[in-house]
């Protein structure tokens, strides 16, 4: 069947009639009706080629300066191009050469047209009217086929109840009276050659404004970096003048003489006054450089408890060097080091009666099944109280000194120490004091 590529008298008017334009605010109420109609008769002409309909669309497109009319002649385009798609039952690949547009074009708008119809059908809308090139299979996309592929009412509304341009008061705007006027006359192509000119004239002065920008963008761009690198030498010139640092100069040196160390040990012969001579002798006699002297195990004087005569020593002089039976063969490990990594703990208790105090911590490290740290046994009685010096396994910590703490009232102190033990094993000393 061969189409024919003109809009009818009674196309026409069905498609005014299909946009259901709300007159009575178009014509401000009436008042402009007659320049409406007059406007809508010369614009959308009798028997007029789809193509030509078209182009008068662009153009007045084009010749408005007004943004509520360049959106009522836009919509008044689209709307014009779902009309045929539904009445003319053209293709969107037939209807791209009528109307100047791409076929990717034509079906975005007519899937526009369609959603704000049947939303349900938003997702099969958008795979049936993806048309990604032209030999793509939805481009010979008919109304035919969507009616009987998606059981639509072939009834369908041009506007819908929100649609705002259909009642929009075009007649209000002056470029509608200036547009209209030039439409009227058909004696010559005024409006064409307006149009032609403007759009010239637009496009020249558009190359003329990018290259303006273009050549102002690389002015400003030059000035900002050439100022850039100015303040920054400016600024490290300032920089270098306020500090001042602080090196040896070696420049004021006479490089002519040479420098030699004198060791005065070296002379063979010390030369001395009587004077020193005198001096020297007095010192001398006086036993200043005897520097033998006898080491001492203690700096500063005690009290010290003795059980009986017979335990006086024989010999004061080795008694003095000798070491006690309270003394550790190995001494500290308890007081706190900074590079520590093991743990240790002390344990001071005040008690009333010591020796039951010791018997209750015996029994402690039977069950804890703890070790003699050195060679003074665990319990010893010393001038003013007992100690413990154990190591006790690292898993039962814990409770043991829960135990030895419910025992009497005592304080538990943690330090790292860096003396180590047997595997496993904390060290732990235990000072019982009598009150």
């Amino acid at each position: 069947m061969e189409q024919v590529d003109i809009i009818s008298e009674e196309e026409q008017i069905k498609f005014r009639d299909w946009l259901e334009l709300n007159i009575n605010n178009i014509t401000w109420e009436g008042r402009y009706s007659n320049e409406f109609y007059t406007f809508w008769d010369n614009f959308f002409v009798n028997d007029i080629e789809i193509v030509d309909q078209f182009e008068k669309l662009n153009k007045a497109v084009l010749f408005v300066k007004s943004g509520p009319l360049i959106s009522w002649f836009q919509w008044l385009k689209e709307k014009l191009l779902c009309f045929l798609f539904i009445s003319k039952k053209y293709s969107i690949l037939e209807l791209s050469p009528l109307v100047q547009m791409s076929p990717r074009e034509i079906s975005v708008i007519l899937r526009n047209f369609f959603v704000e119809r049947f939303p349900h059908l938003e997702e099969e809308f958008n795979e049936k009217f993806q048309v990604s090139h032209v030999t793509c299979e939805n481009s010979t996309l008919t109304f035919e086929k969507v009616v009987s592929e998606f059981s639509l009412n072939t009834e369908i509304r041009g506007t819908l109840e929100d649609d705002i341009l259909k009642n929009l008061e075009v007649t209000l705007y002056a470029d509608w009276t200036e547009f209209s006027n030039s439409i009227f006359d058909k004696d010559n192509n005024e409006m064409a050659q307006t149009i032609k000119s403007i759009k010239d004239g637009t496009s020249f002065k558009k190359q003329i404004k990018f290259f303006q920008e273009l050549v102002l963008l690389f002015i400003v761009g030059g000035l900002l970096i050439f100022g850039i690198k100015v303040g920054n030498k400016w600024y490290e010139d300032y920089l270098v003048k306020k500090i001042t640092l602080f090196e040896p100069s070696f420049f004021w040196l006479d490089k002519n003489l040479s420098f030699k160390t004198e060791n005065p040990l070296d002379k063979k012969s010390i030369e001395l006054s009587h004077k020193e001579l005198e001096e020297l002798e007095k010192l001398e006699s006086k036993n200043v450089f005897n520097d033998d002297f006898e080491v001492k195990r203690f700096d500063v004087e005690s009290d010290v408890v003795l059980t009986s005569v017979d335990a006086l020593p024989k010999d004061f002089t080795v008694a003095d060097l000798e070491q006690s039976d309270y003394e550790e063969v190995r001494k500290g490990g308890y007081r706190d080091v900074r590079y520590g990594r093991r743990k240790a703990f002390r344990v001071m208790m005040t008690s009333v009666n010591p020796v039951e105090t010791k018997n209750k911590l015996i029994k402690l490290l039977d069950e804890y099944k703890v070790k003699q740290v050195d060679n003074v046994k665990p319990g010893t009685e010393i001038p003013g109280g007992i100690y413990f010096n154990i190591y006790v396994p690292r898993e039962v910590i814990s409770n043991f000194l829960s135990q030895v703490s419910s025992v009497e009232t005592s304080t538990i102190l943690e330090s790292k120490t860096v003396f180590g033990g047997p595997a496993g094993t904390n060290k732990v000393f235990i000072w019982i004091k009598e009150i």
